[in-house]
């Protein structure tokens, strides 16, 4: 009886209603529920999207010979790359490197530099990049093509056949709203910190186009009289007066004899005849610094101009403002002492770095006719290698002929050659313009960073400063 009784108080204190064992069940099998569709989701997600684990990347093992499978393991390395989810942030930063005098087959040929292929190729960091971009060159397609009107094309993302003309009626000049602006100074407005360095003179067609500057003549030697009279500046005075330079945090290049009437004119770095010679009393140099003491005397700034590689390598750059550098009196190809790529680009970092809010820096590097290209590749490969690696940064490289001058004639590689055609084939020109137009030479871009997904495929010229322009709009969002 006492048993019977006791087995009725556990049977009561472990009983559970029918209506609870619904509820638990129920749960249960909802959890599962839930469980089961977020898998499938995510697994579709993953197909889909090419995000899948690159872990289980595999290929036949079993089915290649044992000589294949070593490589087959090297190769996989790379589609594990490949397959990496891609970031959907933006970047903070954007590096443009821009090589003037190099095309895809310069590029392919300079891989291997010797007869002995099995020596491997240079391993090139830009080969490393993971993707791709070819932009069309209009210019391939126009004759004559001015040089300047391509660079226009290329920072203003106005196609080229559109770019406006130059006027030489000064009363006639775009209104400062109208006029279109490059890259460099939409990045400017939107509160990036800014910085042009080149191997060439600051002066040039790409340093004109990215200062948004008017006009054909670098320095006033070659300006016609009239147009000076009426008031018109050429593009060493714009650069200086202009906002865009201005607002330049960083500016290298060479272009002295441009800037100032009174250069030194040295064994080393003698005064290049070909090129412009200013004559009219000018020292932009000093204008330059008198408009930064103004400045200092209003909001407090630390800048300085130097002109010597040894300035350049003794400065502590990370605690500038402004950094002014004109380091040749032409190209600095025409200065045996004149600093290499590698210290230019790492002394501008500095200076851009300096308040971490955010840069666009573009790196023209110029390689003259005549100059060992394959040395030339090797020094850019050196000075990307040397870049800190910076997650929130687009780093960008451009390689093309297109924009490639020669000192004497305002026309790129691509049309001076096509200038020399009807010797060598003793065809009428008009048919070998037929003939070159159906096979345009095309311009190589190299992406690496946040964003880089997006320079892939064929595209026109304009296509960079559009992209450009809209991966840095977004990145003002980011906190």
């Amino acid at each position: 009886m006492v048993t019977t009784q006791r087995t009725k108080e556990i049977c009561e204190i472990i009983r559970l209603k029918s209506t609870q064992v619904f509820l638990v069940a129920g749960t249960c099998l909802i959890t599962v529920m839930v469980t089961l569709l977020c898998i499938g989701f995510m697994t579709r997600y993953e197909v889909e999207n090419d995000v899948a684990n690159v872990a289980d990347v595999d290929y036949w093992k079993d089915r290649v010979a044992p000589s294949q499978k070593i490589w087959y393991d090297k190769g996989i390395d790379e589609l594990n790359e490949a397959l990496r989810p891609q970031d959907l942030t933006y970047p903070k930063n954007v590096r443009i490197f821009v090589i003037q005098g190099i095309d895809g087959r310069d590029l392919a040929a300079f891989r291997f530099p010797t007869r002995d292929i099995s020596r491997g190729n240079s391993n090139f960091i830009w080969d490393q990049f993971p993707h791709l971009a070819r932009l069309k060159n209009s210019c391939s397609q126009q004759f004559p093509c001015q040089v300047a009107s391509v660079s226009r094309a290329l920072w203003l993302g106005i196609p080229l056949d559109k770019v406006p003309e130059s006027q030489q009626d000064c009363g006639r000049l775009f209104n400062a709203t109208q006029a279109p602006i490059s890259i460099l100074r939409q990045a400017q407005l939107a509160g990036l910190r800014t910085g042009f360095v080149t191997t060439q003179r600051i002066t040039g067609p790409t340093g004109a186009a990215l200062g948004n500057t008017n006009g054909h003549y670098e320095c006033d030697e070659r300006m016609p009289r009239s147009s000076i009279k009426s008031g018109c500046q050429d593009i060493a005075q714009q650069l200086i007066s202009g906002e865009t330079a201005k607002s330049l945090n960083v500016l290298i290049g060479g272009g002295r004899q441009m800037l100032s009437s009174l250069v030194p004119n040295t064994k080393y770095d003698p005064v290049d005849e070909l090129l412009c010679e200013s004559n009219d009393g000018r020292n932009l140099l000093k204008d330059w610094r008198t408009q930064k003491l103004r400045e200092s005397k209003i909001n407090p700034i630390i800048f300085d101009l130097i002109q010597r590689r040894d300035e350049l390598e003794s400065l502590n750059s990370s605690s500038f403002d402004y950094l002014m550098g004109v380091m040749a009196n032409g190209d600095l190809s025409g200065n045996s002492k004149a600093p290499s790529l590698k210290l230019m680009v790492e002394k501008s970092l500095n200076v851009l770095t300096k308040y971490k809010q955010g840069y666009l820096l573009i790196v023209e590097q110029f390689i003259p006719s005549g100059s060992d290209k394959g040395e030339q590749l090797q020094l850019l490969n050196d000075t990307l290698v040397n870049l800190h690696k910076d997650p929130d940064t687009l780093t960008l490289v451009l390689m093309t002929n297109a924009l490639y001058p020669k000192p004497s004639l305002d026309v790129s590689e691509e049309t001076e050659t096509i200038s020399l055609l009807p010797e060598i084939f003793n065809e009428a020109e008009s048919e070998i313009q037929k003939r070159l137009q159906q096979m345009p030479s095309e311009s190589l871009l190299f992406a690496q960073g946040p964003k880089s997904s997006i320079f892939q495929g064929v595209r026109k010229e304009t296509f960079l400063a559009h992209a450009v322009s809209h991966v840095l709009s977004r990145s003002r969002a980011r906190p």
